[in-house]
């Protein structure tokens, strides 16, 4: 097997990032915000290592990836935070987010319910059962009382129009 091209997965890092650093950044400051910069840098790195990595399973979904990668460093590193304060006999870190970060989650988040909003109503119904309710695909099926493919093809739907949305308010 040829090891990978470094200048390769550099670029598909480099656009991995410029699609999702906001996001994850979103996700990451509702754990702390303090250290969620921390976090998708921390991410990004080892997304680059992993596409080094010749023999690595490859990843199907790199923002699910990456979110996850993510917080749990975030989680990581504010336990070690806390720990390191409780032994210096600190109070560790103020948890509250700064107020223009939280201005800035709450303008996107209420731009991403305007665009949920806009949508069919069978996609905005089976994403609203999915990402707020945190149904199933079967259980959704049921409520719906379509097959499960039309749960999933629905969701896929609404995600491509909510991603073509994003593009155009940029």
């Amino acid at each position: 097997m040829r090891p990978p091209d470094r200048a390769a997965a550099e670029a598909e890092c480099e656009a991995l990032f410029l699609a999702h650093k906001d996001g994850l950044l979103a996700a990451a400051m509702v754990v702390d915000p303090h250290l969620a910069w921390d976090g998708v840098q921390q991410a990004f790195e080892e997304a680059l290592k992993r596409m080094l990595t010749p023999h690595a399973e490859p990843v199907r979904n790199w923002w699910s990836w990456l979110r996850r990668v993510t917080v749990r460093h975030v989680v990581a590193r504010r336990q070690e935070v806390a720990a390191h304060a409780s032994a210096e006999g600190l109070d560790g870190m103020d948890p509250a987010p700064l107020t223009e970060d939280l201005v800035v989650i709450k303008e996107k988040f209420e731009g991403t319910l305007r665009q949920i909003a806009a949508l069919p109503w069978r996609q905005r119904h089976a994403v609203g059962l999915r990402f707020l309710g945190g149904f199933s695909y079967p259980e959704i099926a049921r409520i719906m009382a379509v097959e499960e493919v039309t749960v999933r093809n629905l969701i896929s739907q609404a995600r491509r129009a909510l991603r073509a949305d994003q593009g155009r308010l940029r």
